[in-house]
């Protein structure tokens, strides 16, 4: 093997060679190579937005003409000829590449606008010149969902879109504090319970982790989820895992025999947005919502006391948060018998009629007045419930929403949505959307390796993390990832205050001292010297322009170096060229189909072709094959 490695591959005589060039140290620079980086991972989100814009424009464009020309054809996706459809391993379905298609909400009118034919060779274009997207959509707010390239998908019974998170965060972007309470008293009967379990289960499923959420239950007494001690206290981000934690607690809830408790309900409602609000840096234009299913009905002995009492608590606790908490009610129906009172009692609630009570307002601030709605077994709670956010004051922002990742329901792997809502004048036309796959998104952050002490992570403007060293990569991942805050990766003394300056700071840098004792894993192996009882890590952070996301670059001091060639010098005359030109520095070089080349000189491309593809459509390729 030796004699082979040497004279008939040449290993020793390229070895002399290259220990024959002159080699210097390279120290990492984070301050420098964050904004690099930072630059890379703006243009292709800035592509991603350009598509977006694009799409809004059309969407807008076309709600003019519909004006004077109705645009109404429906191209249902459930209907398409398998003929016109293809495998698309980017997709990992059928698909049709020239056409969009079309799901509906239970209740759409024939004359609903729909653009989705004048969409087409925009959507398609777009898809050519676009490496990385997935899905290109058009949610409107009439009910109708237009989806490109065109594919079955949900094909039994309607398809409910403007109940689903990246609807309701892109046309109600501020954050969301919301308290749901569930009456489940000796009044409640199994069927209005079933309704309020799954009106509960509706309402997780339609925020996201920028939104706050608590679900309380309550009879004699008040109960929150068992899962997590927080919950007692504070109203928890609604990440994936507390959705999860809060759908168990929902599902477990069974009828009492005791009366319900009106009053105490909202009393530790109202307590725990207080406390959530008194923790926590308040946004100003956060929403506050208390959603109420219940029967509406109180003892019978005591009923107007009952009454008095709640609306008592509800004027008492408004006021300390200056009356700036909305009440939404909805009555759950026995049997189809409704009773006059009860349904009396929970709009009252709903619009904080307080006076009506006997009850003095403890402060001059109008209330936020909220609605009430009826439930039976024949709702449509994801069209009804799920639509709670319309209630909510529409503050007009019309800017770009990026999602954190997710799994693509109508395909397969991990995505990322950008999102705009479209505007005629002051009418919510509904959202235009782009579903970027996340390995390509992430592959310069996945794939970054500037030095053996260097590494980087990418967060979200709250905190939490779409890519770091110790997470799978986005294309081996089969399940969702958690949405996690990164101090729970960077779980080091002192961190605490770095993250407070990454989220604060859109440009910064900061060192740290860390005692080895605790360090994290993947530190220890990147320290130059073991013996020292405490090591620097210096974070460098740069918030990516146009987006939400914040990327950073650690190094861990003192690192280890790095030899790269001080020097490379090529003979001028050179017939035959190198691939890798951007070493030559060539006076006469152009872009050919968007590679480096030049003119009248041939060059060897000693490599596989597979490895100019773009890394993740590589490893999707190696993924499928396998």
């Amino acid at each position: 093997m030796r004699r082979l490695a040497a004279e008939e591959l040449g290993v020793v005589t390229m070895q002399r060679i290259f220990n024959s060039f002159v080699y210097t140290e390279k120290i990492s620079n984070g301050e420098s190579e964050v904004q690099q980086l930072a630059k890379k991972i703006r243009e292709k989100f800035n592509r991603y937005l350009d598509v977006v814009n694009r799409n809004k424009q059309v969407v807008e464009a076309s709600y003019t003409a519909h004006l004077t020309a109705p645009l109404t054809a429906i191209q249902d996706c459930c209907t398409i000829p398998p003929s016109m459809m293809e495998f698309d391993g980017n997709f990992n379905t059928n698909v049709s590449r020239t056409i969009s298609c079309d799901r509906l909400s239970t209740t759409v009118n024939s004359r609903a606008f729909n653009p989705g034919r004048d969409l087409n060779s925009v959507l398609a274009d777009n898809l050519k010149s676009n490496p990385g997207i997935k899905w290109q959509y058009f949610s409107s707010e009439e009910g109708i969902f237009t989806v490109f390239p065109a594919h079955k998908f949900r094909c039994k019974g309607s398809y409910e879109h403007r109940s689903r998170p990246i609807y309701v965060s892109t046309v109600r972007p501020q954050s969301k504090h919301i308290v749901v309470i569930l009456d489940h008293g000796a009044s409640v009967t199994d069927t209005q319970l079933q309704i309020a379990k799954d009106a509960a289960q509706v309402i997780l499923s339609a925020i996201d982790e920028h939104d706050k959420i608590s679900v309380l239950t309550v009879a004699d007494t008040v109960r929150t989820c068992s899962l997590d001690q927080c919950y007692k206290t504070f109203l928890s981000p609604a990440t994936s895992e507390t959705k999860r934690k809060m759908s168990s607690f929902v599902s477990s809830v069974k009828s009492l025999d005791s009366p319900t408790q009106h009053a105490v309900g909202f009393q530790k409602a109202f307590q725990l947005i207080r406390s959530t609000n008194n923790s926590t840096k308040f946004q100003a234009n956060t929403d506050m919502v208390i959603i109420y299913l219940s029967a509406g009905i109180t003892s019978k002995d005591s009923s107007e006391e009952d009454k008095k009492a709640t609306l008592r608590v509800i004027n008492e606790e408004n006021s300390f948060l200056n009356n700036s908490v909305m009440i939404l009610t909805y009555a759950l129906m026995n049997d189809g018998v409704t009773g006059l009172k009860e349904l009396a009692f929970l709009r009252d609630l709903a619009e904080q009629n307080s006076g009506k009570y006997g009850v003095i307002d403890r402060t001059a601030l109008p209330v936020i007045k909220g609605s009430m709605m009826v439930l039976n077994q024949l709702s449509n709670l994801e069209t009804t419930v799920g639509r709670f956010y319309t209630n909510l004051p529409n503050r007009m922002i019309d800017e770009a929403v990026f999602s954190l990742p997710f799994s693509d329901e109508m395909g397969d792997g991990l995505i990322m949505t950008v999102s705009k809502p479209c505007y005629f004048g002051n009418l919510l036309l509904g959202i235009v959307g782009v579903d970027v796959n996340l390995a390509y998104i992430l592959e310069d952050v996945t794939y970054y390796q500037d030095s053996l002490a260097s590494y980087t992570f990418l967060i979200d403007d709250k905190g939490y993390t779409l890519m770091h060293p110790s997470l799978t990569r986005p294309y081996l991942l089969s399940e969702p990832p958690l949405h996690t805050d990164i101090i729970h990766y960077e779980n080091i003394p002192k961190f605490e205050l770095v993250r407070q300056n990454i989220l604060s700071l859109p440009l910064g840098s900061q060192i740290i001292a860390v005692p080895v004792n605790s360090s994290l894993s993947w530190h220890i192996n990147k320290l130059r010297e073991t013996g020292k009882e405490a090591y620097n890590v210096s974070y460098a952070w740069k918030m990516v322009q146009d987006t939400s996301f914040i990327l950073c670059i650690v190094v861990i001091q003192p690192e280890i170096p790095v030899k790269q060639l001080k020097n490379l010098n090529t003979v001028p005359s050179s017939k035959l060229l190198y691939h890798r030109l951007d070493l030559l520095g060539q006076p006469s070089a152009c872009l050919h189909f968007k590679q480096l080349a030049t003119l009248g000189k041939a060059q060897p491309i000693s490599a596989p072709s597979v490895l100019f593809l773009i890394t993740a459509h590589h490893e999707r390729r190696f993924k499928s094959s396998s």
